[in-house]
């Protein structure tokens, strides 16, 4: 079955769920159509108050008129945001996957694709455009490394009697992928994990009718993705109580073992990701100013008149010789590290090319009239000058940036306000 969520107040939505119902209605075994009311009790407009509201009358439709109940162990739900593509075997490997996972780990597992921000790639502004490389990247990178915590993003399944379990999805929560799975992981003690299905989802990008809009659009969203760093306080806050629940210390340190991964994949999303545009400038800084120039070698000290005067100054200050030499080592290596990361960075984002064109049959727009997205080499040369160009900027503006936007604003406020991206240029066409 289908459920398409539509929120009540939207203008025209009747008309829209009824075309809807109409064109898929002889597809599938039903398509429950739910409305969501504005003003409900703790109902924070957006995504997951939606889900809430479609869970629920989903629930009671299974019950009424299928004969379905809340854990019944048969059934899988899939969420997706109205711009995704999934990939056409996807829900063959999630069948696949469901009946060949131990039933031990069945019901305690979701399954997540990569998600590919290609879709509207052609018609993507230059900033952007890199953007949406590198987030890619990202999650297909944390989804291929054995040792990540992988967690759900944007579209992803789980079965109906983990759903159940947890009391469905909170209605006064932003970011609902990753609320939804911090939640089954605090209640089921950490046991839950998330498991990829390597069959892309594409979905789009932010886009209005101009290039500063759609980048506009973009800085909307990237403000609303910064808010999941709220997260960090429900985990947290989660983990304490239920630390206080658990019984004997053991249980208690199991507990917190299995609970931490998902603690530092949330800190490291945010806060390592979102903050690694400025940490070379950072640690610049650090070196020039806040060390005192302590860059300077051992072997210079009694030739150089400014190491003399550092040594001096130290040794006068109650310093060590070997705290001077740990850090001009420490000062070696972090330059040589930033050289380091910045190459890694701009070779990576070449691999974008290769990615795109995997998928570059799913992605809309004529391919053949860009001569530089057309051929993989010119691609990854375009993709290089692009990060070289702009890639610091790109990574500020929707990274850096929106982060630290977020957290004064979780400090100072207690409400926040849905924005929905821009939705102009994606086509509304049916496909067959």
């Amino acid at each position: 079955g289908v459920v398409p969520p539509f929120e009540q107040h939207e203008e025209g939505i009747v008309e829209k769920a009824r075309l809807l119902k109409a064109k898929f209605e002889g597809r599938f075994r039903f398509v429950l159509v739910s409305f969501h009311p504005p003003n409900l009790p703790n109902h924070m407009p957006g995504k997951s108050s939606n889900e809430c509201f479609a869970f629920q009358t989903l629930c009671s439709e299974l019950e009424r008129n299928h004969g379905t109940y809340r854990h019944d162990p048969r059934v899988v739900i899939t969420v997706m945001d109205d711009d995704s593509e999934f990939h056409e075997n996807y829900f063959e490997a999630l069948t696949y996957h469901f009946v060949t996972t131990p039933s031990t780990r069945r019901y305690i597992t979701t399954w997540q694709p990569p998600i590919c921000h290609f879709k509207n790639y052609l018609r993507q502004p230059l900033l952007v455009r890199v953007s949406s490389l590198f987030a890619t990247l990202s999650e297909l990178a944390a989804l291929s490394n054995p040792m990540d915590c992988h967690v759900n993003y944007s579209s992803y399944s789980l079965s109906l009697a983990l759903a159940s379990a947890v009391g469905g999805w909170d209605p006064d929560y932003l970011a609902e992928d990753w609320h939804m799975y911090a939640k089954c992981s605090l209640m089921t003690a950490g046991r839950v994990r998330c498991q990829p299905i390597f069959l892309p989802l594409l979905n789009y990008t932010p886009e209005e009718d101009t290039y500063l809009g759609t980048c506009h659009s973009r800085w909307e969203q990237a403000k609303r993705h910064a808010l999941g760093v709220s997260e960090l306080v429900y985990v947290i806050q989660g983990m304490y109580l239920g630390l206080l629940e658990t019984r004997g210390s053991l249980r208690r340190l199991i507990y917190f073992w299995r609970i931490c991964p998902i603690l530092g994949k949330f800190a490291q999303v945010h806060f390592m990701n979102g903050m690694s545009a400025v940490l070379n400038v950072l640690a610049q800084f650090v070196i020039h100013f806040y060390m005192w120039r302590s860059w300077c070698y051992v072997s210079e000290m009694s030739q150089d008149r400014t190491c003399g005067l550092l040594m001096q100054s130290a040794t006068q200050e109650g310093i060590a010789q070997e705290q001077i030499v740990l850090n001009s080592w420490m000062v070696h290596w972090q330059l040589r590290l930033s050289v380091s990361m910045a190459f890694c960075t701009l070779i990576s984002g070449g691999f974008g090319a290769i990615y795109f064109h995997l998928v570059r049959d799913r992605v809309e727009g004529d391919l053949a009239a860009h001569l530089f997205y057309r051929y993989v080499i010119l691609h990854w040369i375009n993709v290089e000058v692009s990060v070289t160009a702009v890639g610091w900027l790109s990574s500020v503006i929707y990274g850096a940036a929106p982060l630290w936007i977020a957290v004064s604003r979780i400090i100072c406020e207690a409400k926040f306000t849905h924005i929905v991206a821009g939705m102009v240029g994606r086509s509304m066409k049916f496909e067959e």
